[in-house]
């Protein structure tokens, strides 16, 4: 799974926002914001690692229980998913 072509994130008065360039401005009108755990999945969603690979590097960089994180990633990539950010 990835992050479709068109969309990528910036850092903006310490925000980590969405932005949609390209073909992609013509179907997104919006912001998305997220939290550095957030820009942190971001990031990794480009297409050569698993969710599972995901929710370890992150559990592991933030030393948080891992079924916490696995939960909190799986939400996540829900919402990205209802949004049209991602692609199989």
């Amino acid at each position: 799974m990835k992050i479709k072509d068109g969309y990528i994130l910036k850092k903006v008065a310490g925000e980590n926002i969405v932005i949609a360039t390209g073909a992609a401005r013509l179907s997104f009108n919006g912001i998305i914001t997220f939290n550095e755990v957030g820009a942190e999945v971001f990031s990794r969603l480009d297409g050569t690692r698993t969710l599972e690979q995901i929710v370890d590097e992150i559990a592991s960089i933030y030393n948080a229980p891992k079924n916490v994180i696995e939960a909190d990633i799986k939400k996540l990539v829900g919402k990205m998913k209802n949004q049209g950010l991602l692609e199989e």
